[in-house]
C-alpha cells in the first residue's frame, strides 16, 4: 500500500512539476514578447520619425518648384531634431547636389544615384513606384553602419503631367537612430536582443544591432516593417528558457512529498490501535486545508482583479497603435481569463463559508430579498427578453445574508439558459414557495432546455458544467446545496410544468437542533 501511494504521489508531483515548468515557461515568453512588443514599436517609431524628414524636404522642394534657396541653412536647424540622421541630401536627376552637413561628405557631391550600379536598385525603384525606398543598412564609407531613405519628387510639367525632379535622400546611422528604443535596456530583464533583416542579395541573416554575438535560442520575435524591407526583433533570456536548479528543487520537493505520502499510508496500516489518532489527524489537516482554501481564496481574488484591470488598461492604451491581430487577440484573452478567475475565487470563497452562517439565524421572511434581486435584476432580463413571476414566500430559519445567495445563485443558474437567439418562446421564471409541515419548500422554475434525469444529481458538484457555453463557473448549485444542508435541508431538481427546469430548495421554518 505504501509503495503503491507512493507511486501514484510520484506521478501526480511529476504532473505538477511539469505544469509549474511550463507556466513558468509561459511566463516568461509573455513577458518576452511584451518587451519585444514594446521595444519593436519604438524601433519603429524611430525610423518613421527618421522617414520623415525626406517627406518634409521633398515638401520644400515642392514648394519652391525645384529650388531650395535656404536649404543648407534649414537642414542645418532640421538636424537636432532628427536623432540618428547623419545627414540630408538633395539629388536633382538623381545627382546629388547639396548634402548637410557637407563636411566628410564632399567626395558624394556629384554621384549619380541612377548611374552607380551597386547602389542603384533601391534608387530606380523608388523612381518607377514613386515611394519613398530604404537601401541598406550596409557599411558606410566613414565607418560604421547605415541606411539611406530616397523619396522621389515628381513635379507637374508644362503639359500638365507630373515628371520626375530627382530624390530627397536621408542618411541614417547606426546604432544611434535606435538609441532611444533602449534595446540595451533588456539586458536588466534579463533577455538578450536582436535586430536584423534578411539580406536581398544573399539571403543571409545581417545583424543591425544585437547584445550578443552568439545565436539566440527559441527568441519572441517581432517584425517591424520599413520601405520596401521588413526588420525582425529577436528577444530571448540570457540563461536561456530552462530553470535547472529551479527544476531541481521542484524535482526534490516533488519526492520528497511523494515518500511523505507513502510513509503516512505505511503508518495507516499500522493497526488499529492508531486508528483514532490517525482520523483526529486527519480532521485538523482538514481543518487546516479548509482554511487554507479559504485564505487562498480570498487573498488570489485581488492579484486577478488587478490582472484583468491592468488587461483593460493596456488594451485602453495601445488602441489604435496595435496592427498585430495576435496581440490584440492575446491581450483580450488575458482580460476575460483574469475575470473568469476572480468570479471562479469568489465563487469558490463563498462556496467554502457557505455552511457557516454570516448573520443571526432567525425566522427570516424572503419576500423583499426576492423583489430586490428581481429590481437589481431588470436590465439583464430585459436584455434576454426575460420575465420573472414572483408569487407568495414563506419564512424560513435561516440568515438573510445565505438566503440571498439562495435566490441569487438560484436565479442566476435560471438565467444561463436564457438565450432569445437560439428560442421560439419568451423565457420564463417562476419564483415561488409553500410550507410542508415543519419545513419550507421554496421553487425556481423555467421554461428552458431542462436537464435530463440522470445529470440532476451530478450538477450539484463543484465546477461540474453540462453546457460549457454558459457563463456560470460551474459552482452556484454547489454552494446552494451545501447551505441548504448545512440548514437541515436540502436542494434537488425536477422537471418544471413544459418540460423546463424546476429548482427545488428545502429549508426548517423553525429553529431545529
Amino acid at each position: 500500500m505504501a509503495l503503491a501511494v507512493f507511486i501514484i504521489a510520484g506521478l501526480l508531483s511529476a504532473v505538477i512539476v511539469w505544469k509549474l515548468e511550463s507556466a513558468r515557461v509561459h511566463e516568461m515568453r509573455a513577458l518576452a514578447t511584451s518587451l519585444a512588443t514594446e521595444r519593436a514599436s519604438a524601433v519603429q517609431s524611430n525610423m518613421d520619425r527618421a522617414f520623415s524628414a525626406a517627406y518634409a524636404i521633398g515638401a520644400m522642394v515642392r514648394q519652391g518648384h525645384g529650388a531650395v534657396p535656404e536649404f543648407s541653412a534649414t537642414a542645418e536647424q532640421m538636424l537636432p531634431f532628427y536623432p540618428g540622421v547623419g545627414s540630408f541630401q538633395l539629388a536633382p536627376n538623381g545627382v546629388v547636389s547639396e548634402i548637410v552637413p557637407l563636411a566628410g561628405n564632399e567626395k558624394a557631391i556629384g554621384h549619380n544615384l541612377l548611374a552607380d550600379p551597386s547602389r542603384n536598385k533601391e534608387a530606380f525603384l523608388a523612381r518607377d513606384t514613386g515611394q519613398l525606398t530604404l537601401a541598406g543598412p550596409f557599411n558606410l564609407v566613414q565607418g560604421g553602419l547605415g541606411a539611406v531613405a530616397r523619396l522621389p519628387v515628381f513635379l507637374p510639367s508644362a503639359t500638365g503631367q507630373a515628371r520626375f525632379w530627382g530624390f530627397t535622400v536621408v542618411l541614417i546611422r547606426f546604432p544611434k537612430a535606435i538609441e532611444s528604443a533602449q534595446l540595451d535596456q533588456l539586458s536588466e530583464h534579463g533577455f538578450h536582443y536582436a535586430l536584423w533583416r534578411t539580406h536581398p542579395d544573399t539571403n543571409k541573416r545581417q545583424v543591425i544591432s544585437a547584445s550578443a554575438d552568439q545565436s539566440l535560442l527559441d527568441p519572441v520575435e517581432r517584425v517591424l516593417s520599413v520601405p520596401n524591407a521588413t526588420w525582425t526583433l529577436s528577444i530571448s533570456p540570457i540563461h536561456g528558457w530552462g530553470d535547472p536548479q529551479g527544476l531541481l528543487l521542484k524535482t526534490l520537493l516533488a519526492l520528497a512529498f511523494s515518500l511523505l505520502l507513502g510513509g503516512l499510508a505505511k503508518l495507516q496500516m499500522d493497526g488499529k490501535n492508531q486508528e483514532r489518532l490517525l482520523e483526529m489527524r486527519v480532521a485538523l489537516r482538514t481543518q487546516d486545508l479548509q482554511r487554507f482554501a479559504e485564505v487562498t481564496a480570498h487573498h488570489l481574488q485581488e492579484p486577478a482583479r488587478r490582472m484583468a484591470n491592468y488587461a483593460d488598461r493596456l488594451t485602453s492604451q495601445l488602441k489604435g497603435r496595435i496592427d498585430d491581430e495576435d496581440t490584440r487577440l492575446s491581450l483580450d484573452f488575458i482580460g476575460q481569463q483574469a475575470r473568469r478567475m476572480k468570479a471562479l475565487l469568489s465563487d469558490v470563497e463563498r462556496y467554502l463559508a457557505a455552511d457557516q452562517p454570516r448573520g443571526p439565524l432567525a425566522v427570516t421572511d424572503p419576500q423583499p430579498l426576492a423583489e430586490q434581486l428581481i429590481a437589481h435584476n431588470q436590465s439583464r432580463l430585459a436584455l434576454l427578453q426575460a420575465s420573472v413571476t414572483l408569487g407568495a414566500l414563506p419564512a424560513a430559519w435561516i440568515d438573510a445574508p445565505r438566503l440571498r445567495d439562495l435566490f441569487e445563485l438560484a436565479l442566476d443558474n435560471a438565467l444561463q439558459f436564457a438565450n432569445p437567439e437560439i428560442t421560439d418562446k419568451a423565457f420564463g421564471i417562476t419564483v415561488e414557495g409553500q410550507p410542508i409541515g415543519n419545513k419550507v419548500l421554496f421553487s425556481v422554475s423555467d421554461n428552458g432546455p431542462g436537464i435530463e434525469p440522470q445529470y440532476r444529481t451530478r450538477v450539484f458538484r463543484v465546477f461540474e458544467r453540462l453546457n460549457a457555453d454558459t457563463e456560470g463557473t460551474g459552482i452556484g448549485l454547489a454552494i446552494i446545496a451545501r447551505i441548504a444542508e448545512s440548514c437541515g435541508g436540502r436542494a434537488w431538481i425536477d422537471e418544471a410544468a413544459g418540460g423546463g427546469c424546476r429548482l427545488c430548495i428545502e429549508l426548517p421554518a423553525q429553529e431545529t437542533a
